[in-house]
């Protein structure tokens, strides 16, 4: 395995966006979902872009990147398609001591964004070790059918009974028993058919 599985919080955190194309816009929202404080540094940017640094979401430089541009922040994504200007993105980041990761350039980056299947809280990723975004993404397209939004209603039942729960045993977490339910289910029915299940106690 050569990367950790993390998942950071980055809520209020100043993170940088190099590049204003369709992949930096990719970033942008990504970023902007998690609450951080983005900043953009590019000449052009896509209208999506544009209209975000209008209704004051993110900061918008409309420039070249230059040195120095990376100081203070705490991640950062180049999205710029230029290979030798990536490849000096990435050397800054390294003085910085910022996380960076570089597009379709797993060599160059320190963290990789993997493709997501999100339902509600319920948040799965897939990684390749930066091998093929390719298969990463037919895996995707596979859990997507595989996973419907009704397993993030399914996690809410679960969170509401942890938070509600007060007979669980001596040593277990008040989720214990929730998450025991759900599991010991039979592995045929479908997330639809167990919300009801957890409501009735069953």
């Amino acid at each position: 395995m050569s990367y950790l599985p993390i998942l950071l919080k980055l809520r209020d955190r100043p993170c940088l966006v190099v590049g204003g194309g369709m992949v930096a816009a990719r970033k942008v929202d990504l970023l902007l979902k998690t609450g951080a404080r983005v900043t953009v540094v590019s000449p052009r940017v896509t209208e999506g872009i544009e209209r975000l640094a209008a209704d004051c979401q993110l900061q918008l430089v409309r420039r070249p990147y230059g040195k120095g541009d990376l100081r203070d922040f705490y991640l950062a994504y180049a999205a710029t398609g230029i290979a030798a200007l990536d490849e000096q993105i990435a050397q800054d980041a390294e003085s910085e001591n910022v996380l960076l990761n570089v597009a379709d350039r797993a060599s160059l980056c320190d963290f990789l964004s993997p493709p997501l299947v999100q339902r509600g809280n319920l948040t799965i990723t897939v990684s390749t070790n930066g091998k093929s975004r390719g298969f990463a993404q037919l895996m995707k397209k596979k859990l997507e059918c595989l996973i419907g939004p009704e397993y993030g209603d399914l996690l809410d039942v679960v969170e509401a009974e942890r938070l509600v729960a007060h007979g669980a045993k001596p040593g277990e977490s008040p989720s214990d028993n929730a998450a025991e339910a759900v599991a010991s289910l039979p592995p045929d029915e479908t997330a639809n058919n167990r919300l009801p299940k957890l409501h009735d106690g069953r």
